[in-house]
């Protein structure tokens, strides 16, 4: 119970950490993509700062969570952070969201809870204890997602700003994401042994490398100025490598019978649609600053233009 409420409390503040920041970094020239410059820019941001403050404080609790759960459920629990974010997307814009819309989210989100249910891992087989019996395997689980992550963020680096975009980025962020959570897991391990122990483990170095990496490929991918397709898939792929790496690399194995494999793969489904549904109707939203100007199909007349959604 510890470990899920303060899972839940890191999914409020990460999920409106999230949209303060998504926002704030559409908002900036695309020229900045992938660059330190994008977050020089957005230090100048107060509501980026806010943002920023409500996940420094969200990683908090999601390390006390990670530290006395296992990976699978917590970051579980945690992907519930979309329906917060897109809460905080819709207050600032200052319009209601549509029952479609709604309906995928509240989709997403079910699907993500029947995982908590049906893959809860088996007594004795928690990836907290696969870390601390050996920082082998966890190096190996975060360096997967690592080499995962960056073909996903050079190709949607070269895209132009569209949903593909959108969609490579976020995807790369999901797994950075999770990479974060497996070194962050580490990491608790090591500060229980002390200051030794923190200087001698290798999570300490990766913490500190690793954490601008991730934060920059973040934002880069909030830029891509499309917050219902980045929001919901970075929500949705953090938990599902999550998961991969849990029960391959990091000793988790869910207990996972006929009947709930099946309803495993449903929640898959349910999840997989929501995305579709809040991928469509994002087709009409803005891109980042700076970016090239969609063009409308020849028969488009004045009157008949979709007017861009709120971000």
């Amino acid at each position: 119970m510890t470990a899920v409420v303060w899972a839940l409390a890191a999914a409020v503040l990460y999920g409106a950490g999230a949209a303060l920041q998504q926002r704030q970094a559409a908002a900036t020239p695309i020229q900045a993509a992938g660059r330190p410059r994008l977050i020089l820019l957005l230090i100048r941001r107060p509501w980026w700062l806010l943002g920023i403050a409500g996940e420094l404080t969200g990683f908090a609790a999601h390390a006390i969570a990670l530290r006395t759960g296992p990976l699978t459920i917590v970051q579980m629990l945690t992907a519930s952070s979309l329906l917060f974010s897109v809460a905080t997307v819709r207050l600032w814009s200052g319009r209601r969201l549509g029952w479609t819309a709604w309906a995928a989210v509240l989709a997403v989100i079910a699907g993500i809870g029947s995982f908590v249910a049906l893959a809860s891992p088996a007594a004795g087989a928690a990836a907290s204890g696969g870390i601390a019996s050996g920082s082998g395997p966890a190096a190996l689980a975060a360096g997967s997602l690592a080499v995962c992550a960056a073909p996903l963020a050079v190709v949607g680096l070269g895209s132009a700003a569209g949903r593909r975009r959108a969609v490579l980025l976020a995807v790369a962020a999901g797994l950075a994401d999770a990479g974060m959570a497996v070194v962050t897991m580490a990491f608790t391990h090591a500060v229980s042994g002390g200051l030794t122990g923190v200087i001698h483990s290798w999570a300490t170095y990766a913490l500190m490398l690793a954490g601008p990496c991730s934060l920059l490929l973040t934002q880069t991918a909030y830029q891509a100025g499309r917050a219902m397709i980045t929001l919901p898939i970075t929500a949705v792929v953090t938990p599902l490598a999550s998961l991969a790496v849990g029960g391959l690399l990091l000793g988790e194995t869910a207990r996972l019978g006929v009947l709930s494999g099946a309803l495993a793969v449903l929640a898959v489904l349910a999840m997989s649609a929501g995305l579709v549904v809040l991928a469509r109707l994002s087709t009409g939203q803005p891109g980042p600053a700076g970016a090239p100007p969609a063009r409308l199909p020849p028969a488009a007349s004045p009157a008949g233009r979709l007017r861009p959604a709120t971000r």
